[in-house]
Formats: structure tokens, C-alpha cells, sequence
């Protein structure tokens, strides 16, 4: 490399040669582990995403489970304050399931509760969230949906079950279903202070249906910042 006027320094055919080869080689090296880092940056998203979905899903009945809840209520709440409009919930619960599991079997009994759930997901619409809360209960998040509403869904589910019969291997059988039902008004959604009140609250009214016989539906008010519901609660049914 010669210095030349002005004291620059110039190139030679070979140095920019050597020069063009090394920017080409040292482009392709950026090029491959910047590939290589978008490849396992996506995998790993990819593997994120896989564990999620395990995380919220049930296996047995392919539903989401009930950590699901957790940030829908929260989202629905927040659509809710925003549109000004009523939520409800209903806490759905298989009469006397554990005789199924007890006369034909756990494996009979899972298939049962496939059963149900795929009635439940028939019966909602886009919009409402249908988790497996746990063992035989089921929860549905009703978004936009204040008394009359619930009470037209609650009714439909269970007619919709108790008409339906259950494969149990060489015996068909019916179940019948309590449900607890809990609408949180218009009013009190910018109030409320804790989500999963609308969910205990239907939960409540559930445990209130099932004392009045199988089949039964108990609806109840939920308003925001109220104590959990006990056996004296005045709602109506």
C-alpha cells in the first residue's frame, strides 16, 4: 500500500482483491448465523407456544382447563368496562357422575366426559369461553350476556344433555345436570374488584341447585365487591 497524494493511502489490485473477498466472506458468515439465530429463535417460540398450549388444555376432553380462566376473565372484563355491557357465567355440573365412573369404569367415564364436552362446544358461541374446571364441572364464560340471556343458555345446555344418551360400552345412559348461574350487571363491571367473583358466585348457586335435586338451574346476582354466596342467598331460580 503506497501513499499517495495528500497522504491517502490506495489500494492495490491485489489488496482490493484480498479486501472484496473477505466483505463477501465475512457477509455470507453474518448472513448463515443470523439464519441460524431466526431458526432457533423460532423454534424456541415454537416450543413456547407448544408448552402453553399443554398448560391450558385438558387431555382428557380437549377443553382448555381452568388456569385457562385466568387471563380470559381478565380480557373479557376489560372488553366489558369498555362496551359497557353485562357478563354471566355458568358453572355446569354432571349429576351422580362418579356412579358412571363407579358401575362402568374410569375409562368409560372419560369417555363420557368427551361426550359432554363436545355437546358444550355445539352449544356456545364464538365468543363465549367453555373450560373443564375440574373432575365432572364445566364452566362457561358468557361474554355480553346479562340475566335473560344466561338463563336462555343455561336452560339449553341442560335439555340439551339430559336429551342426549352416553355411549357406556354395551349400555347407553342419561345424565342429568346442575347448573349454577351468575350474571355480574352492566352497573357494577367497573366496580368489581376481583374477576373470578363471577365464577365462585356461579359456583355457589351451582351447590344451591344441586340441593334442590338433580337437573335443578340456580341463578344469582353478582355484584362486584359482595362476599362469597352461602345457602340464606335470596336469588332467584
Amino acid at each position: 500500500m503506497d501513499d499517495g497524494e495528500g497522504g491517502r493511502a490506495e489500494l492495490n489490485v491485489d489488496e482490493k482483491s484480498f479486501l472484496f473477498e473477505w466483505l463477501v466472506e465475512n457477509n455470507k458468515t453474518l448472513t448463515r448465523k443470523n439464519k441460524e439465530l431466526l431458526v432457533e429463535s423460532l423454534r424456541l417460540r415454537s416450543r413456547v407456544e407448544e408448552l402453553e398450549k399443554i398448560n391450558f388444555l385438558d387431555p382428557t376432553t380437549g377443553l382448555h382447563n381452568r388456569w385457562y380462566l385466568q387471563p380470559r376473565l381478565e380480557e373479557e372484563f376489560s372488553r366489558a368496562r369498555r362496551a359497557g355491557s353485562s357478563l354471566s357465567c355458568l358453572f355446569i355440573d354432571l349429576d351422580n357422575f362418579k356412579a358412571v365412573n363407579d358401575q362402568h369404569g374410569h375409562f368409560i367415564g372419560d369417555r363420557v366426559l368427551r361426550d359432554a364436552a363436545n355437546l358444550l362446544r355445539g352449544l356456545c358461541r364464538r365468543e363465549d369461553v367453555l373450560v373443564r374446571f375440574g373432575a365432572d364441572e364445566f364452566v362457561i364464560l358468557l361474554g355480553s350476556a346479562g340475566q335473560r340471556a344466561a338463563k336462555t343458555a343455561a336452560e339449553r345446555v341442560r335439555s340439551r344433555l339430559e336429551a342426549h344418551s352416553f355411549n357406556c360400552g354395551e349400555q347407553e345412559i342419561t345424565l342429568s345436570v346442575s347448573i349454577g348461574v351468575s350474571t355480574l350487571k352492566k352497573e357494577h363491571v367497573a366496580s368489581s374488584t376481583d374477576p373470578w367473583e363471577l365464577v365462585w358466585t356461579a359456583d355457589g348457586a351451582m351447590h344451591l341447585a344441586k340441593k334442590k335435586g338433580p337437573g335443578r338451574i340456580h341463578r344469582v346476582d353478582c355484584h362486584g365487591q359482595g362476599p362469597k354466596p352461602t345457602e340464606s342467598e335470596s336469588a332467584a331460580s
